[in-house]
């Protein structure tokens, strides 16, 4: 309830945002609608997981800030595909486990512009509030995971909930229209739910797992 109260908020500024810079109109300030292919990765040491192609779109508002400087904020909504390695698999059986997440990311960047208002370089934080992975094919969930005995598909859902990102990405384009590029690297363990969740019970080397998320994404931004 307080994230939904949150993202409404965040909305809502965005929105008086939008309204200003009708307002004003001497100065660079414009809200945008944007969407990426996302590429997923997480590196963990306990489990081999390979990412694969995913999705995130949402809002975006550019403002200038001071001289060259501008801040660029939003909120995405994100669905991101990973595949986990399963017991017994070789070269001529596929054993992959598939999983997909959901979230919605929350960013505020700093942006600094190489090539007047048509080249820019943005960085700063970002924040993820996403669900569990969800089992693609619910057949899979008795599957047992490559490294452990009796660790199956099911057990390894419950990852952390709220993972903070720091950003890096490239936008290019016109007044109206950017090409964006971006690379983002988690700070936190986003594996660490699964140490809350009791599975050393069930398969005694299911323990002290860890992971760093990272997200590769390449898009457009249409400005209103």
């Amino acid at each position: 309830m307080k994230l939904h109260l949150f993202i409404f908020i965040f909305l809502a500024s965005v929105g008086c945002t939008f309204a200003q810079s009708h307002r004003n109109t001497g100065s660079y300030n414009r809200i945008g609608l944007q969407g990426r292919i996302l590429l997923t990765a997480i590196d963990s040491d306990n489990l081999d997981i390979d990412g694969s192609e995913g999705f995130q779109g949402g809002f975006t508002t550019r403002g200038r800030l001071y001289n060259n400087w501008g801040i660029v904020y939003g909120i995405d909504f994100m669905s991101a595909n990973v595949s986990v390695q399963g017991a017994g698999a070789s070269q001529a059986i596929d054993n992959q486990i598939d999983y997909n997440f959901i979230g919605a990311q929350l960013n505020f960047l700093v942006s600094y512009n190489l090539i007047g208002q048509n080249l820019a370089i943005d960085f700063g934080p970002a924040l993820l509030v996403n669900g569990k992975m969800n089992l693609k094919d619910d057949g899979q969930a008795d599957t047992r995971i490559a490294g452990f005995s009796n660790l199956t598909g099911s057990d390894i859902e419950e990852i952390s909930k709220i993972n903070p990102f720091a950003v890096v990405g490239l936008t290019g384009g016109f007044e109206n229209v950017r090409l964006t590029v971006q690379y983002q690297y988690g700070v936190t363990n986003i594996l660490n739910g699964l140490n809350k969740q009791d599975l050393e019970l069930i398969d005694s080397e299911a323990r002290d797992f860890k992971g760093t998320a990272s997200f590769i994404s390449a898009g457009v931004v249409f400005y209103l």
